[in-house]
């Protein structure tokens, strides 16, 4: 096998080290993101007042 082939290998294998690291960062960043939409989902669920307990008055009830 020459230099070049090997250099081209090489070249070849960073490149594909690289683009996995970029597709693991992008996995982890989607991810929390997703998880700071569930966690806001939840809180939001957690503090809404039980049906029936509102700050309105149902007259009709």
């Amino acid at each position: 096998m020459s230099t070049d082939a090997i250099a081209g290998t090489m070249v070849a294998m960073q490149a594909a080290e690289t683009r996995m690291g970029l597709q693991a960062v992008m996995v982890k960043q989607q991810n929390q993101a997703d998880q700071a939409v569930v966690d806001l989902l939840a809180s939001a669920v957690q503090a809404a007042p039980a049906p029936g307990t509102g700050l309105l008055v149902d007259k009709t009830a």
